[in-house]
């Protein structure tokens, strides 16, 4: 596991959270466009306009609910993905702490087997 990867992993993290931060956005921007709608619709109704004014303006409703619904999903998707990615980055943590404590065990190893024959070597000159 090379550290490069564990740099990957984190970069393409922060790049789905970015995607999910514009999801919320996009979210929040249509709910605001259907409250908008809505409030059209309402004073419409109060200033007492015709049938068919009143039919455009639910049918806009009905495209800004859509739009809504859609935004939301992609949410979901991309939420969804973030946490994906998460678990990714989790798991490449994971194997760079056990290629860390595998090298660890393999220089302590090393390190035991040059005192060793140091000290074989010392008791041979003497």
């Amino acid at each position: 596991m090379r550290r490069g990867e564990l740099a990957a992993a984190s970069e393409e993290t922060r790049r789905s959270q970015a995607k999910v931060d514009d999801a919320a956005r996009r979210v929040d921007a249509a709910r605001r466009a259907l409250d908008a709608a809505r409030a059209a619709y309402h004073a419409a109704l109060e200033r007492g306009t015709t049938s068919t004014l009143l039919a455009r303006i639910e049918q806009f409703i009905e495209r800004r609910r859509r739009e809504l619904e859609a935004t939301r999903d992609a949410h979901a998707r991309a939420l969804a993905a973030h946490h994906g990615q998460l678990a990714s980055l989790d798991a490449a943590r994971e194997r760079l702490a056990r290629a860390r404590a595998d090298r660890e065990v393999i220089e302590r190893h090393f390190a035991r087997w040059h005192e060793e024959r140091r000290k074989r070597a010392e008791r041979r000159e003497d």
